[in-house]
């Protein structure tokens, strides 16, 4: 049976908020991390040049550092309040979320300071007084921190998009047992950059038939399969992808996901 590849292009709006979330650690500690994808899109924002990092800490947490989930909710009802109050203050972007070292912190870019510092500890210590907090503010007029920091690098957004296809899959009922075709996908613009990706690819020992785009990313008609039959497992997909997105770039094309049949 021949399968007919597919590149959809996606628009979205910089206004759409894009959340996601991801793990990551660091020697001994683990963090999670809760950012707003779609900000990329944006940034640096430069009417929001100043950034202002604060939220409250917890002794509830375990020895990685991170909250129990029963403390969660509380946390996040003193950081709603936080950041209901933040509003009255100063215009805010908020970016994301951090929870490590037992503390749940926002990261919010600001257009001014001036008086947050002193907003913000009169609100912690009249409402939240039996909690300790952090409260940071910086200047931050390039978004270093929400592009290098918060908004994950190229192998964690890799292992996200692979988790989520894999979780759907399972959630669908697919117990992931049988060998079948794994294709990834990839769009290019002209079809002698597809034909050296082919070349490159077979190579790599992987199947590979130029296929015809049903919804073409514009500009980008010719699509390319490389497939391989295997388990569908993340130990498997996750280098693979890479390897494809790699290679993908070095012959002027679009890496566009993979599925299984």
């Amino acid at each position: 049976m021949t399968i007919i590849g597919s590149c959809f292009f996606s628009g979205v709006s910089a206004q759409n908020e894009q959340w996601d979330t991801y793990m990551v650690k660091t020697g001994n500690a683990s963090a999670s991390v809760l950012v707003d994808m779609g900000l990329l899109e944006t940034a640096p924002d430069k009417r929001f040049p100043f950034l202002v990092i604060t939220g409250p800490k917890t002794k509830n947490c375990n020895t990685m550092g991170l909250i129990d989930k029963e403390e969660i909710a509380v946390l996040e009802d003193m950081l709603e309040a936080t950041g209901n109050f933040l509003t009255g203050v100063t215009p805010k972007i908020l970016a994301g979320t951090v929870t490590r070292n037992c503390q749940r912190v926002n990261y919010y870019y600001v257009k001014d300071t001036s008086g947050v510092r002193t907003a913000l500890n009169r609100l912690y210590t009249r409402s939240f007084k039996n909690n300790a907090y952090v409260l940071g503010i910086k200047s931050d007029p390039d978004w270093d921190t929400y592009r290098r920091f918060l908004y994950p690098d190229e192998e964690t957004h890799n292992w996200m998009d692979n988790d989520k296809i894999i979780t759907k899959m399972l959630q669908q009922g697919d117990s992931l047992k049988t060998p079948r075709n794994i294709s990834f996908t990839v769009c290019f613009r002209y079809d002698t950059d597809r034909a050296a990706f082919i070349n490159f690819v077979t190579s790599q020992g992987y199947n590979v038939a130029p296929q015809k785009a049903i919804t073409a990313i514009p500009d980008m008609p010719y699509v390319a399969e490389a497939t391989i039959n295997s388990l569908v497992k993340m130990e498997l997909v996750n280098p693979k992808s890479m390897e494809l997105k790699i290679a993908s770039r070095k012959y002027h094309g679009l890496y566009n996901g993979w599925y299984a049949k």
